[in-house]
């Protein structure tokens, strides 16, 4: 008999007890919540079927969510049952906002949406090097978006902001090249910037989730994502799980050498594939040409006319690409690629090159299965998974969770504030 075993659970045992309970409390909230999302004009009952959470449990969740003023109920017609008739279970208009961000050296992008992420308002303003002014153009922009829509503070739920560098766990941007930034406190910055949630990670990973709740890859377990703008980013998903690594730096894939001792990147490495393949990249080799674009989408403009020196350019860089991926395709063994970025909006011309390496380079078994596609977020991906960022950290457990010894022991927790 163990020395407890007569006088019930100590300290510890009791305080795991609450946190199971809590943890089981809040999944079950996120999963009500996650299916009302996707299956609008639900009844309880039918929920009880999407979640598998018996009567009693939902009925309470429901509760939850309705004092939270997330739940709208709305009269549903009969359907020729006897008794009393069913209600029609929505996410509410009114339960507030979702703020998703993307920080880039050249613009700010902002997205709101409804708490079901139905984008609401977007802003797009210049962007900036500069740590200080990065940040209070975020919390400029929140503020505005949400007077001018008659959205008090209090009812943005969460901000998300997706931030190209190496980002780690707790919040803390080591280095940004893109950005000219290293070593920034960039989660404790914008939590003095904003009162309210706010959530941060790179910004791929952050696009990642955000393909699995709203996008291509709500029902795939393993996929890779590649994203091209001012860098390139990698995010990976085994298992249904994002891989984020021993500091949260894996899928850097922008900095895998393509040719030895070849083109400066922003890293100050040569040959990287950020600087072959990126959007500053493709637009620098094409204005070497006499060809220059403002951005991808008139580089693709100028592909789909025939443009030699734009279909040489894109192709060649939708090859790199393809050689870094088959490395990761046959390390991991993904079902589907997804592209997002400069290289979605050129598809017509990526495409068909990212796909030829990958037939070159994968082996055959395991390339035989590989769906590749682009990104279903269109060109506020990122932003998006800023919203994505916000719902999941909403719907996460209580900060107090997410420290000290628990916090050892989930290791995967959210950059949350």
């Amino acid at each position: 008999m163990s020395a407890t075993s007569g006088r019930g659970l100590d300290h510890d045992g009791a305080a795991e007890v609450d946190v199971n309970t809590a943890i089981i409390r809040q999944l079950n909230v996120s999963r009500v919540f996650h299916a009302l999302r996707e299956h609008p004009g639900s009844s309880q009952r039918e929920l009880a079927a999407l979640t598998g959470l018996d009567r009693a449990t939902l009925s309470v969740v429901v509760g939850q969510l309705e004092a939270q003023t997330l739940l709208d109920r709305r009269p549903r017609p009969r359907r020729g049952r006897a008794g009393r008739p069913e209600e029609a279970l929505y996410l509410s208009p009114a339960g507030g906002w979702f703020v998703g961000v993307r920080l880039d050296p050249r613009e700010l992008h902002v997205v709101a949406t409804t708490v079901d992420a139905r984008p609401v308002a977007v802003r797009t303003v210049p962007g900036s090097s500069d740590v200080e002014d990065a940040v209070g153009h975020v919390g400029s922009v929140v503020r505005e978006l949400a007077e001018a829509h008659g959205v008090g503070l209090e009812r943005v739920r969460g901000v998300g902001v997706g931030v190209a560098g190496l980002m780690g766990r707790e919040g803390h941007l080591a280095l940004g090249p893109n950005l000219g930034w290293h070593d920034v406190p960039i989660l404790e910055l914008l939590r003095q910037e904003l009162a309210v949630p706010v959530y941060v990670d790179n910004d791929t990973k952050a696009t990642a989730l955000a393909e699995t709740l709203f996008g291509s890859c709500k029902n795939v377990m393993d996929f890779v994502l590649v994203i091209a703008h001012a860098g390139i980013g990698g995010a990976l998903y085994q298992g249904g799980m994002l891989q984020r690594g021993w500091h949260g730096y894996a899928g850097e894939l922008g900095h895998v050498k393509v040719v030895e001792g070849g083109r400066r990147c922003g890293c100050g490495g040569q040959g990287c594939l950020e600087a072959y393949a990126s959007e500053p990249a493709v637009l620098q080799r094409l204005a070497e040409r006499g060809r220059p674009c403002a951005d991808l989408t008139e580089v693709a403009a100028l592909a789909q006319d025939g443009d030699a020196a734009a279909v040489e350019v894109l192709e060649d860089a939708a090859d790199k690409l393809g050689r870094v991926l088959a490395t990761v395709v046959n390390l991991t063994n993904p079902q589907r690629v997804v592209v997002g970025g400069g290289f979605a909006r050129a598809a017509a011309v990526t495409l068909p090159a990212l796909e030829r390496a990958l037939d070159r380079d994968v082996l055959a078994p395991t390339r035989a299965d590989v769906e590749v596609g682009v990104s279903a977020l269109g060109q506020e991906e990122v932003a998006m998974g800023g919203v994505a960022l916000a719902m999941e950290g909403f719907l996460s457990l209580p900060s107090w969770l997410s420290t000290g010894h628990f916090r050892q022991r989930r290791h995967g927790a959210p950059l949350a504030s």
